[in-house]
């Protein structure tokens, strides 16, 4: 695989709102990523294909396009749908995409869905897991793969490879790119984990071929990766260091959610790209030398009843059932599963936003804000997580008919 350094130069994540202010970017938006699954027309029965008035609109713009997947992350013992990952490559193909992508993180341990994306466990099975999932990537669809360097709100766990070790080993052992966000690795450095500098240190900076930049806040004590508002100053300055030293980079992309889009708007885009650009635009410099040997881990069977290989697929199950509500216990007290626990609180009540608008807004009529919050919880406890909208939906609806109290409080709502 050649090319040339930053051939593909600066481009922006392609989510809701992009299309409205295009007109007023595209000027500086060099190449376009897509997020696939969000724009995947049916989610069952097997129609996981990209909707045709987006991809329309994707080819129409006339820049080379980046698929980065968000359904079927390669960073769990549990392998990935195989479907997701046909599905995933069918669309990778539709949009001719340079490159594509996932995540090192994971959202199924076993039978249970975390309706959220959740840190690695990162011990020497975990990569080697992770590396037979991105083969699989790798045999469905010939385009160079990436897998983008984590989040992690949890405390790092002794014994566990280090931040940069853990990717470093999975980059090497699957033959893969790095997607190297900046803003996860310098999230997880405000959190109290690896800083980046150490980070950076340990991974193969020859196989960062992409780069993420983003915005976040702070809440209850942490930094979150939240992807909206503009670049802060002090990101900025660390891209214009480390973009320089990464001699095969292709891409650096800007992220933010819609409604983060939106509320910039053209002119805030439009500084946010420019500040891009002024970066992408500089000399390149040698990288600093790496300041440890690469972590070598055997990628063969690590028995049937390894300790290690149960421990790590227990504490993933453990996680799972965490954050999802199904269980309150963790071997490990630790803040940062609260934090999870909430944001994927919130996701999952997000899409039932989608689904049941007004059914929410019934509930929140007759019973308050409190009681309301309250019925959710008791919701989110007692039904099975999922990423996708429909799944979410109905099992909310599902659950709805097993609460008499609520159907009898809502029906003399409607009369």
């Amino acid at each position: 695989m050649s090319w040339t350094r930053l051939d593909l130069g600066v481009g922006v994540i392609a989510l809701g709102s992009l299309d409205q202010l295009w007109d007023g970017i595209e000027g500086l938006v060099d190449v376009v990523e897509v997020e696939p699954q969000t724009l995947w027309e049916t989610r069952f029965g097997g129609g996981k294909v990209i909707s045709p008035e987006p991809l329309a609109w994707l080819r129409s713009c006339g820049r080379p396009l980046l698929a980065h997947g968000v359904g079927y992350p390669v960073g769990g013992m549990t392998a990935p749908d195989p479907e997701g990952v046909l599905a995933s490559a069918a669309s990778a193909r539709d949009l001719d995409a340079v490159h594509w992508s996932e995540h090192l993180a994971f959202n199924v341990a076993g039978d249970a869905h975390a309706g959220f994306l959740l840190p690695p466990v990162q011990t020497p099975e975990a990569v080697a897991a992770a590396v037979r999932h991105i083969h699989a990537y790798q045999d469905a669809h010939d385009r160079p793969f990436l897998v983008e360097t984590p989040t992690n709100y949890l405390q790092p766990v002794p014994g566990d490879l280090s931040d940069g070790e853990y990717v470093a080993a999975i980059a090497e052992g699957a033959d893969c790119g790095i997607l190297l966000d900046l803003h996860n690795i310098w999230t997880n450095e405000r959190n109290g984990r690896q800083s980046v500098e150490e980070f950076l240190s340990l991974i193969p900076l020859e196989r960062v071929w992409e780069v993420h930049l983003a915005g976040g806040f702070e809440t209850d004590g942490y930094y979150l990766d939240a992807h909206v508002g503009p670049i802060e100053p002090e990101l900025l300055a660390l891209a214009a260091r480390v973009v320089p030293t990464l001699p095969r980079v292709r891409a650096v992309i800007y992220e933010a959610v819609p409604a983060s889009l939106a509320e910039q708007g053209v002119a805030g885009l439009r500084e946010v790209l420019t500040a891009m650009h002024r970066i992408v635009d500089g000399p390149a410099v040698a990288a600093p030398p790496r300041h440890a040997a690469p972590v070598r881990v055997p990628l063969g069977d690590h028995g049937p009843a390894g300790a290690a290989q149960v421990g790590t697929a227990e504490r993933e199950a453990e996680l799972v059932a965490y954050t999802t509500r199904s269980s309150d216990e963790l071997s490990t007290p630790d803040s940062g599963a609260t934090l999870m626990r909430a944001l994927t609180d919130e996701a999952r009540l997000s899409l039932l936003v989608r689904t049941h608008p007004d059914v929410l807004g019934r509930l929140l009529t007759v019973l308050g804000r409190e009681q309301t919050e309250t019925v959710l919880t008791d919701f989110l406890a007692a039904s099975p997580a999922s990423l996708w909208t429909d799944a979410q939906g109905d099992a909310f609806a599902e659950w709805l008919t097993r609460r008499a109290d609520l159907t009898t409080a809502l029906t003399a709502y409607d009369r």
